[in-house]
Formats: structure tokens, C-alpha cells, sequence
């Protein structure tokens, strides 16, 4: 009992950090490119110390190694796209965009595995879809910001998709470090080549530095380690309803720093609220089908 309630402390914590990358993406002066480039150099550090400290392999010898390699490209396009966004908008409308991935995952599941289209996952998406339509038209100002973010929602669900099959057959470190390393030399090799390269971390800005390290350090290698740990001690449907929190925390957050700058008008609230709504159900009506399974995380698709 005290297992599984540290276990679910963990992941509202794990939740929250998250949600905080949101937030430093939009406290860093960097452009995209440069933060999600600096951001997982430091990453990839602290995941081949967490394999070391926790005694996993990241031999490159797998046969997987290509795939680990090409699904890191789909990352990086997230990772790019979701900090584009929240420079284009806000973190708020970029954070609750990002949300609908769950519905994209529902959506592009069955032809990935090739099962049958249920039907609440139509409705829900329609749903969604008609929510993210409600939020584009009132934030007129935001409406670039919103199309990135969708767009980055989507790159998350098919990563989820792919990296479900990837995470049964390799340990989930040596995946989401050849993911990473993928994300670093596909962006680097672009700044090479147009002669863009970032600063060295040592020469950014003192606040640049402090963000960037726990971006890297806290918001990635901490909680994709702490996150696979805690997710198996818990039901599918607790890690769902759980990890739908994420948009929450980011909104609560970024109108703590900035209030005004962060507020949306009511009618975007509402469009928020049908959304994590149909996150919600769309967890209660997979309670069955998942109870018994192991949940692996994909936690590098959360900013």
C-alpha cells in the first residue's frame, strides 16, 4: 500500500516536472533549434550516466539500432515544433495543444497495428478536434502558435505509436539514449551545415545555463528513469488519468510567472476543458483493455 502510494507521489511529481518544461522553454533565450540541440546534448550525458549508475547496457551492438535512430528524427520534429510553439503563442495554448496527442495515439493505433477503429475514439477525436477549432478562432493572435502545436501533438502520437513495439524488445534506457543521440547529430549536422551552431554551454547567459541543465538533467534523464520505475508500479488507467494532468500544471504555472501575458479568454478554457475531458473518458474506456498490461513510458514525448 505505501509502495503504491509513494509510486503515484512520484508520478504527480514526475507530472509536474513535465509541466515545467513548458515553462523553461519559454523562460530560455534560445531559438528552437538551439534549445532542443543544448537541451539533449545535456540529456544524452545524464542518460549514459543513468545506465551506467543503474548497471543497463547502451551497447550500440542491437539489431534495433536503426529504428532507435530514425524514431529519434520523429522526436526531434517534436521536440522542435513544441518550442516553436510556445515562442509563437504561449506555454498555456501550447501545453494544452500538446494534450490531444493522447487522441492522435487512439487514432493512429489502428492502422499501425491493424485493428479495428473503435467507435468512441471517432467521437472523442471529433471532439477534440472541434475543441482545437474553437480555441484557433478565439485566439486569433496565437493561431501560427496553435497550428506548430498541433502539429507537435501529432509528431508525439506517432512516436508513442512506434515506440510502443520498440520498448517490448530492448530496455527502455538504451532506446531513449539512441533516440536522443539521433535528435543531437540530425540538428547538429543541420547547424554545421548552415553554420548556426549554438554558444558553448559555458558562454550562454548564467540563467540560460541554470534552465538549460535542469531541462536537460531534471526534465529529461530524471524523469524518463524515475518515470519507466514508477509507471510499472501502477494501472494503466492511474498513469493516464495522472499524466493528463500535465496541461493543468503548465497553465498554472505560467500564469503564476506571467499572469495576463499567460490569460486566455473564457471560451479557450472551455475548449481546454472539452479536451482533457475526452482524455479522461478515453482513459475509462481503456481501463479494461489495459488492466493487467505493463505501461512503458515514452516520457521524452512531454516537451
Amino acid at each position: 500500500m505505501h509502495a503504491r502510494r509513494n509510486a503515484l507521489l512520484l508520478l504527480h511529481l514526475i507530472v509536474f516536472i513535465w509541466g515545467f518544461t513548458g515553462i523553461l522553454g519559454k523562460l530560455i533565450d534560445q531559438s528552437p533549434l538551439h534549445l532542443v540541440y543544448t537541451r539533449t546534448v545535456i540529456g544524452l550525458v545524464g542518460m549514459a550516466l543513468a545506465a551506467w549508475w543503474l548497471g543497463r547496457t547502451i551497447s550500440p551492438l542491437t539489431p534495433h539500432l536503426r529504428n532507435y535512430l530514425l524514431t529519434g528524427l520523429i522526436i526531434a520534429g517534436h521536440w522542435i515544433t513544441f518550442f516553436a510553439a510556445i515562442k509563437l503563442s504561449t506555454a498555456s495554448i501550447a501545453a494544452a495543444c500538446l494534450s490531444t496527442s493522447t487522441v492522435f495515439t487512439a487514432l493512429l493505433e489502428p492502422f499501425w497495428f491493424k485493428r479495428k477503429i473503435r467507435m468512441y475514439e471517432v467521437v472523442l477525436g471529433a471532439i477534440v478536434v472541434a475543441a482545437l477549432i474553437m480555441i484557433f478562432g478565439i485566439e486569433s493572435k496565437h493561431r501560427i502558435g496553435i497550428a506548430v502545436a498541433t502539429l507537435s501533438a501529432f509528431l508525439s502520437a506517432w512516436f508513442n505509436v512506434v515506440n510502443a513495439v520498440l520498448v517490448s524488445r530492448d530496455n527502455a534506457i538504451r532506446i531513449g539514449f539512441y533516440e536522443m543521440l539521433a535528435v543531437v547529430l540530425s540538428i547538429g549536422i543541420y547547424l554545421l551545415i548552415t553554420n548556426d551552431l549554438p554558444l558553448p554551454l559555458w558562454e550562454l547567459p548564467t540563467d540560460t545555463i541554470i534552465y538549460q541543465l535542469i531541462l536537460g538533467l531534471v526534465c529529461t534523464s530524471f524523469a524518463f528513469v524515475i518515470g519507466i520505475a514508477v509507471m510499472r508500479q501502477l494501472s494503466p488507467f492511474t498513469v493516464v488519468l495522472t499524466v493528463n494532468l500535465e496541461p493543468i500544471y503548465t497553465i498554472i504555472i505560467a500564469l503564476m510567472i506571467w499572469g495576463a501575458e499567460e490569460q486566455m479568454k473564457l471560451g479557450s478554457y472551455f475548449g481546454i476543458a472539452l479536451i482533457l475531458g475526452c482524455l479522461m473518458v478515453n482513459g475509462w474506456l481503456q481501463r479494461k483493455k489495459a488492466r493487467g498490461e505493463v505501461v512503458t513510458p515514452a516520457p521524452l514525448t512531454q516537451g
